[in-house]
């Protein structure tokens, strides 16, 4: 069965609000635990209580502010290597949205000339806004014919040399079933 979609957005009702951070902490703990277990790294956890009155550590306090003497000793280099607020994800998905959307708009300008194309073609007649859209639609029409050159000159070659064999055969007289030399 398929879990619909949650909308995130601070939930109203204090009493499942309480209940949903209850749970959702011991799950984050669990994913943590496994983490540890799974990859073993070193890991922990701290999560304050949205009043701020209470804090929660995982595994415990002594092997958190170990984690963290480990973390703050390391070369400053190290430390921010993977480190993203939420300023640099949304920068980093932006630029790689925009990649994709400069992609894909290329891919249907081709699609689009290679429509007009067809269009010429199927109509017999070139409709086009300006000289610009005619040197397009020529442009490609000469990539095409490349195209289809560069594939006939791959299949002369062979169909020649058997037209060749096949022209010799019809020379040489036939000493089959049935048919003797006169």
């Amino acid at each position: 069965m398929v879990r619909s979609k949650i909308k995130y957005e601070l939930i109203a009702d204090e009493r499942t609000r309480r209940e949903t951070f209850r749970k959702r902490k011991t799950g984050l703990f669990k994913k943590l635990s496994e983490l540890k277990t799974l990859c073993e790294v070193e890991a922990c956890g701290i999560v304050i209580s949205g009043d701020g009155t209470q804090a929660e550590v995982w595994p415990s306090p002594n092997a958190a502010s170990q984690v963290i003497q480990k973390f703050i000793n390391l070369p400053t280099s190290s430390q921010t290597n993977n480190m993203i607020d939420q300023a640099g994800f949304l920068r980093a998905n932006l630029s790689r949205y925009s990649k994709n959307l400069d992609k894909e708009s290329k891919k249907i300008e081709s699609l689009e000339r290679e429509l007009r194309l067809a269009e010429c073609l199927t109509k017999e007649e070139v409709v086009t806004r300006n000289t610009d859209e005619l040197h397009e639609i020529l442009r490609l029409l000469e990539r095409k014919i490349g195209m289809v050159d560069r594939r006939i000159a791959k299949i002369e070659p062979s169909s020649s040399n058997m037209a060749a064999s096949a022209q010799q055969t019809n020379n040489e007289p036939d000493h089959g079933k049935g048919k003797q030399p006169v």
